[in-house]
């Protein structure tokens, strides 16, 4: 199925721009993304044009539920399932509709955001999106990471639970979110989805904007 998923994305006009942030858990993806909104709208005006940009996350299971007629909660109880690795050991995994049922999942969820992607001026937060959005030339594929530590006492103060606990928390969420992203990853994608690592630690927010801008000037995406 991933591979028809990649052969039907090639046959479409890949447009963009698009911006993925992937992040690891205490990585500040959806503020990075929201402030980077408002600088790359902000320049559209300055050179008289209209503003156009957005940024999606949860947005994107919405879409697909609208498209699968299904409750958001559902939707994401698959991505749930597919982050932990326990697909496979569910009882229901063991019958025909339950395999169709969560094919069709992967397939809205990969349309829903290649689409966005392909329409541009769109900034995907997690969700799979640079493995999704490899394909299209006008793209820029960004990874927040720190250490364990930081992201740790991040989670700590977010989240008013102990350094262990988040510690804990951190370790488990990163695994999770790598083997989604691995669900979507073909033989047609390159292994190493990101243009640009940013490690959290060391930079601010605005300064983690600046450095998207930059890399996104340098690789003329807009």
């Amino acid at each position: 199925m991933g591979e028809r998923l990649e052969f039907s994305a090639a046959k479409h006009a890949l447009l963009g721009p698009v911006i993925t942030i992937s992040r690891e858990c205490g990585c500040p993806g959806n503020d990075i993304a929201e402030m980077l909104m408002k600088l790359l709208n902000k320049k559209m005006i300055q050179e008289g044009q209209t503003p156009k940009w957005k940024w999606v996350n949860k947005e994107i299971l919405l879409k697909a539920s609208h498209e699968l007629k299904m409750n958001p909660r559902d939707v994401e109880a698959y991505i749930k399932a597919q982050e932990s690795g326990m697909l496979h050991d569910l009882v229901a995994s063991f019958t025909e509709t339950y395999h169709v049922r969560n094919a069709k999942i992967k397939k809205v969820i990969y349309n829903v955001i290649h689409n966005l992607a392909c329409e541009g001026h769109v900034i995907v937060v997690g969700r799979g999106g640079g493995a999704i959005a490899w394909d299209i030339p006008k793209s820029l594929h960004l990874y927040l990471e720190a250490p364990l530590s930081w992201k740790a006492d991040s989670i700590c103060k977010s989240k008013g639970i102990s350094k262990a606990d988040a510690r804990k928390y951190v370790l488990e969420r990163d695994m999770q979110r790598m083997k989604f992203r691995d669900n979507y990853r073909t033989k047609f994608s390159d292994e190493i989805y990101y243009d640009e690592r940013i490690n959290c630690k060391s930079f601010s927010k605005e300064q983690i904007c600046q450095i998207a801008l930059n890399a996104a000037e340098v690789k003329k995406i807009f």
